[in-house]
């Protein structure tokens, strides 16, 4: 069977690009989806900067209400001193506003760090909310040149089919059930060329018969990987 080597070439040409196409198509819903889960990690860092300022506030209005009330009781106690009975009740009752006023002195110094604490989780909170602002943006922005690449590839990829369509039709038919057979198993790696000395995809030798069945044009499947062959542009047999 005489073969049209130019016509196996374009075939192999459109089945690689049909390739290419269909991997840039499948990288763009991975490429949104990568940047759609940047942004979940910086929103839970938001939430997360949001929670612990959160916590950190309610301890220091607890500990400014306990301040509070502590202090209401130290001048409560030192009301009480006019009207001890005796010195060992008077002096009781200094010991206890004492050790009171010493506990209120170390619940201030910790109301006073948990402020500064508050302080520093303010600007970690405003910077998260920054970074998630961007990251944001980012996902639109990637969203949309995605969906604009989609379309033009989707398009490009309906002409290659098309394309493709019309020039399988060249195939001899009694070529067509191996041609087939060997696409749907290998896709754009059904075919490749030759320099007819070796296979252009798995280097198996040729005997010299194969190499003057290429010259006559015949219809040729390498014995190593099964690829249809057709000899590389420089070969006599292309002319």
């Amino acid at each position: 069977m005489n073969i049209d080597y130019g016509m196996l070439r374009t075939l192999h040409r459109l089945l690689r690009q049909i390739a290419d196409v269909r991997e840039r198509i499948d990288k763009g819903p991975k490429k949104v989806k990568l940047v759609q889960q940047n942004e979940l990690k910086f929103q839970q860092t938001v939430d997360a900067a949001k929670e612990t300022l959160t916590q950190t506030k309610m301890a220091a209005d607890a500990k400014q209400l306990q301040l509070g009330e502590r202090e209401a009781t130290i001048e409560k106690l030192k009301g009480n001193l006019n009207t001890c009975d005796s010195n060992k009740e008077f002096q009781l009752l200094k010991d206890r506003i004492a050790a009171d006023e010493q506990a209120n002195s170390v619940l201030s110094d910790e109301i006073l760090e948990l402020l500064e604490r508050i302080d520093v989780l303010e600007e970690k909170l405003t910077t998260a909310k920054v970074n998630h602002e961007k990251a944001q943006a980012e996902t639109k922005t990637i969203r949309t040149n995605v969906s604009a690449e989609l379309e033009k590839l989707n398009r490009e990829l309906a002409q290659l089919n098309v394309d493709l369509e019309e020039q399988e039709k060249l195939i001899p038919t009694d070529l067509k059930v191996d041609y087939r057979r060997l696409v749907e198993k290998k896709g754009e790696d059904a075919l490749t060329d030759t320099d007819a000395e070796t296979c252009g995809y798995c280097n198996q030798r040729f005997t010299t018969q194969m190499a003057a069945d290429l010259l006559m044009k015949k219809a040729m499947f390498c014995k190593g990987c099964g690829c249809l062959l057709y000899p590389v542009a420089n070969h006599p047999a292309s002319k």
